[in-house]
């Protein structure tokens, strides 16, 4: 389970530089480390890079939350383990469809993450009455 949270982080620091390298690609380095008091409106790929970020952000507490508590509660088998390689199978996919504008595969992907942290909580289940 540690491997997979340590490749869902690094797929957040692959998401959080992406913004920032697109960034210095549509204004230039000297805007980029300067003040951004007047930057352009985003191109269409530092937009939905943004988006795609944001939308991890919105999930990644739940997953690392959900993977940490399988640690603790040394429910790593094999469902838990299928469900967060799932979640990154999915979210790498849903970053790839986000900036690809893949519709509906955008969709279809960041709900095969949810189904991933389901299956992470199925073993967990058992432990709220513990």
């Amino acid at each position: 389970m540690l491997v997979l949270i340590f490749l869902v982080l690094l797929l957040l620091l692959v998401q959080v530089s992406l913004p920032g390298r697109l960034l210095t690609e549509q204004v230039g380095v000297d805007a980029q480390v300067g003040p951004r008091d007047d930057l352009p409106e985003p191109s269409r790929d530092l937009a939905r890079s943004r988006r795609a970020l944001g939308n991890l952000q919105e999930t990644l507490p739940v997953f690392l939350t959900l993977a940490i508590l399988s640690i603790v509660l040394d429910e790593q088998g094999w469902l838990s383990l299928a469900g967060a390689g799932l979640f990154l199978v999915a979210r790498v996919a849903h970053a790839y469809c986000y900036m690809k504008g893949l519709s509906p595969w955008r969709s279809i992907s960041f709900l095969a993450a949810l189904v991933g942290m389901l299956l992470m909580v199925i073993p967990l289940v058992p432990h709220i009455w513990r």
